[in-house]
């Protein structure tokens, strides 16, 4: 069973997508801060990560680099999520090996193609 870590602030995207990644069989980790989702990572070794760029205590970028600059953990594949983005932030996305994005909000089943892509399946 894949392992993903959603890593969100807001409670109803966190249960959006505990609820239809749990329903379409995979085991979910939520959360809710940057220094959170680090430790849950270390923890879990999830398969993919959905990260939100907008969290209370550090920026999703941060959290990325911080995950890129480790050597164990910078495979892991990443999908960003956030409420705006711009070309800039298109360009960073790619040039940070990003697996993609989801613009909120989203459809479950943009999502679910998204973890399916990301996943290899």
């Amino acid at each position: 069973m894949q392992k993903i870590l959603v890593i969100e602030d807001t409670p109803n995207i966190q249960k959006l997508a505990m609820v239809n990644l749990v329903s379409s069989g995979y085991k979910v980790f939520v959360a809710d801060n940057g220094e959170a989702g680090l430790k849950l990572v270390q923890q879990e070794s999830p398969g993919l990560i959905i990260l939100d760029l907008m969290l209370p205590d550090m920026s999703g970028w941060d959290v990325l680099m911080t995950l890129k600059a480790d050597k164990q953990l910078r495979e892991i594949p990443v999908i960003i999520m956030t409420a705006v983005i711009m070309d800039e932030d298109k360009f960073k996305i790619h040039s940070m090996s990003t697996t993609g994005h989801l613009v909120k909000p989203f459809s479950v089943d943009e999502m679910l193609h998204k973890v399916k892509e990301a996943l290899g399946e």
